[in-house]
C-alpha cells in the first residue's frame, strides 16, 4: 500500500512537472491532465497484480474513422413486373454520358437518329412485328459507324445495354426483342474502315402515350445516357 502512495506521489510530481512544460505551447484540458496522470500511474503500477484499469476514458474516436468516398451516380430504378415496363424510382440521372461512354466499343460511334409511331412494323423478307390493339410500335433508330481504320465486328448481344423509354406513364417502358434486321438487342454487325449501318431499339406502348413520348435512357453499368427524342 505504502509502495502504491508513493508511486502514485511520483506520477502525481510527474505531471506537475511535464504540464508546466507542456502549458507554454499546448494548454491541456483538465481532461487532458487526468489522463495523462492515470497513464503515469498505470505505466509505473503495471507490474503491480493487484493495480486495476483506469477509471478514466477519453473521448471515443469515430470506429472506423470516416472516409470520403465518391457518391455514385443515381440511375432510374428498375423494377421489371414482366410486361415491358419498368417502375420509375425517385432518383434522378445527375449526369448525362455520351451514347459511346454507354456502348463503350473502341472504334464505334453510336448517333441517335429519329424515331417513328407507327400500328406494325414489315421487314422485307416477310418478317413482321404485328399490330396490337390500343398499343402503338416506336422504332428507334440509330446510325452505327466503324471509326477505325480496319474491319469490325460489333456485337451487341453481349453487352448488356439498357433502354428504358420515357412517356410519362407511371413507368418506363422496356424494348421489346424482334428478329427484326438492325434490332440492337442482339445484332452483330461487321463494319469495313468508314462504313456505316442502322440499328433499332423497338418499344410497344399505349396508344394514349404516343404524345407523351420524351426521352430514352440508355445505361451500362456506372454510364447512362438521356436522349431527347424527336420524331422522324
Amino acid at each position: 500500500m505504502k509502495k502504491r502512495i508513493w508511486i502514485a506521489a511520483v506520477a502525481a510530481a510527474s505531471l506537475i512537472t511535464l504540464n508546466g512544460c507542456l502549458a507554454e505551447t499546448y494548454p491541456l484540458t483538465e481532461e487532458e491532465q487526468n489522463i495523462i496522470a492515470e497513464y503515469a500511474a498505470g505505466v509505473l503500477l503495471r507490474s503491480d497484480a493487484t493495480y486495476t484499469q483506469a477509471l478514466l476514458t477519453p473521448t471515443p474516436l469515430p470506429n472506423p474513422s470516416p472516409k470520403l468516398t465518391k457518391a455514385p451516380t443515381p440511375t432510374p430504378a428498375e423494377k421489371n413486373d414482366g410486361k415491358g415496363s419498368a417502375s420509375k424510382g425517385d432518383s434522378e440521372v445527375k449526369e448525362n454520358s455520351s451514347l459511346n461512354d454507354v456502348y463503350g466499343l473502341e472504334g464505334l460511334l453510336v448517333e441517335y437518329d429519329s424515331y417513328e409511331v407507327v400500328d406494325q412494323i414489315k421487314e422485307t423478307g416477310g418478317y413482321v412485328v404485328p399490330f396490337e390493339s390500343g398499343k402503338k410500335l416506336v422504332k428507334l433508330k440509330f446510325t452505327l459507324t466503324n471509326t477505325a481504320g480496319i474491319d469490325q465486328v460489333f456485337d451487341f448481344s453481349k453487352q448488356n445495354i439498357n433502354y428504358q423509354l420515357d412517356c410519362k406513364e407511371n413507368s418506363f417502358i422496356t424494348p421489346m426483342i424482334t428478329a427484326l434486321s438492325g434490332d440492337m438487342l442482339y445484332m452483330k454487325a461487321t463494319l469495313a474502315p468508314g462504313e456505316s449501318c442502322d440499328g433499332y431499339v423497338i418499344f410497344r406502348i399505349p396508344e394514349k402515350a404516343e404524345s407523351k413520348i420524351n426521352n430514352v435512357i440508355i445505361s451500362r453499368d456506372s454510364y447512362t445516357s438521356i436522349v431527347s427524342l424527336k420524331e422522324k
